[in-house]
């Protein structure tokens, strides 16, 4: 079986090694003008105003630079050096487009949803050259558009969401909602359902797909937040399956979150955190499990529809925006505890968006349908000397066997030799063989087997 799994998959599994992540950067809105600030992570410094956006935007970072996709009325990606500030090149996504996201195949080819539109645009995001358009017109619902959002790039197909609300009525949601597959190796739509005539997307169980793809890394599920239609409790948070191109069941509805779903963070089965408004427009923060289907714990409820965007970085930290137009600031909470910390971040105008200086909604790739999904992290700290932690994660519950081998393949020592249950774990090698006594420095291989599955990890033992 080949393993190919997302780097901050792997980074979040091997838990707190060396942080990837150093910098955020914030999208603040009096819906007026925008601008963009840079905070550090670590001392963390604001550093307010650096460069002028949008007034409506989103951002994403790629291969080291920062894009802004000015949305509405703007209709342009601009691209910003993130150590000037200066923006190296600004395009046209087309007049009237209004670009709602961007996702990257390679340095040289990237793909934009324009919203008012039908067609979905390939791009040279190193030249600004329109290269491809891709319809998605057979996936309109009655008025013509199927209102594509969000994206995200796993392996070589490019997942796009579909939200065919009605612009006509309100912009409510009209129709199923959808999310379409394109092979970005031909450019080329995939068919999600080939028992139906034409070439289908994935239907989701629920409307109106509003949030940004998350990603699972444990049972290799995307998940999506959809607010049906706002101010009603019939949305909630789907997954959808990578693999087999099918909708995987609602992992908790907005009954049961209190409100519209507006955004949603995955960190995992057992606690991940979504921003909801309530009937009156009150926003709040509180965390969720998708296991038993409830909200854990409101977290921040500061009244006002001022919530805008929360995203985890590889710290275990989560950033939240306060919008207010009298404390604007980001509020920063531990993933692991989820308590305040450290005091807020100050913006200088309402903050709508953050983003860190990792690959935006990029997943190397995953299992194929039928494959066991095993995530082995590399050990650390490597080199090591003294205990050593070796961390992985199963799909469903399995036999797991894990040895350490000397470089002759001798058996040192039995980390684990029974059942485990679905989800992360971590074990830990103390450097003592079986019986009990210091192994001699030098080169030993962890292998874990799963069934009939294994994966083997190096670690460099040092006095």
């Amino acid at each position: 079986m080949r393993f190919a799994l997302a780097v901050l998959a792997l980074a979040a599994l091997a838990g707190p090694t060396r942080a990837a992540q150093t910098r955020a950067f914030v999208f603040q809105t009096d819906y007026t003008t925008g601008s963009l600030s840079v905070d550090d992570l670590a001392p963390r410094t604001a550093h307010c105003d650096v460069a002028s956006v949008n007034s409506d935007a989103t951002l994403r970072w790629y291969g080291g630079l920062l894009y802004v996709v000015n949305r509405y009325g703007a209709d342009n990606i601009q691209v910003i050096d993130p150590a000037t500030h200066a923006t190296l090149r600004q395009f046209s996504v087309g007049n009237g487009a209004n670009p709602h996201d961007i996702a990257f195949a390679s340095p040289t080819k990237a793909y934009v949803t324009r919203f008012d539109t039908t067609d979905l645009w390939v791009v040279n995001p190193a030249t600004g050259a329109h290269t491809g358009t891709i319809s998605l017109a057979g996936y309109s619902d009655a008025d013509g558009n199927p209102e594509m959002d969000r994206l995200m790039m796993v392996g070589p197909l490019l997942f796009v969401s579909l939200e065919r609300i009605d612009r006509n009525h309100g912009y409510g949601p009209a129709d199923t909602a959808l999310v379409a597959v394109v092979d970005t190796r031909a450019d080329t739509l995939l068919d999600c359902d080939s028992a139906r005539p034409g070439v289908q997307a994935i239907a989701l169980r629920l409307r109106n797909p509003f949030t940004a793809f998350q990603f699972d890394p444990v049972t290799s599920r995307l998940l999506i937040g959809c607010a049906g239609a706002f101010g009603v409790l019939d949305g909630g948070v789907e997954r959808v399956d990578p693999a087999r191109l099918v909708s995987d069941g609602v992992a908790i509805t907005e009954a049961a979150l209190g409100g519209d779903v507006l955004d949603v963070v995955w960190g995992s089965a057992g606690k991940s955190w979504a921003i909801v408004a309530d009937a009156l427009g009150n926003t709040k923060l509180v965390s969720w499990s998708a296991t038993t289907g409830a909200v854990l714990a409101t977290l921040w409820n500061p009244g006002g529809y001022w919530l805008t965007d929360a995203e985890r970085n590889d710290r275990g930290e989560l950033w939240v925006c306060n919008g207010s137009f009298t404390s604007p600031s980001v509020r920063v909470f531990s993933a692991t505890t989820d308590a305040v910390v450290g005091a807020d971040v100050t913006c200088a105008l309402p903050p709508a968006g953050v983003t860190f200086d990792v690959a935006s909604a990029q997943v190397a790739a995953v299992p194929s349908a039928g494959e066991a999904a095993l995530f082995f992290a590399p050990a650390a700290p490597n080199p090591a000397r003294g205990p050593v932690r070796f961390a992985f994660a199963l799909a469903t519950g399995a036999l797991v066997r894990l040895e350490v081998l000397d470089a002759q393949g001798r058996r040192v020592r039995t980390l684990a030799d029974g059942a485990w249950a679905a989800g992360a774990a971590s074990i830990a090698w103390d450097l003592a063989d079986d019986g009990g006594r210091r192994v001699a420095p030098g080169l030993y291989l962890a292998r874990l087997h799963v069934g009939g599955v294994s994966g083997t990890r190096r670690v460099i033992v040092v006095r």
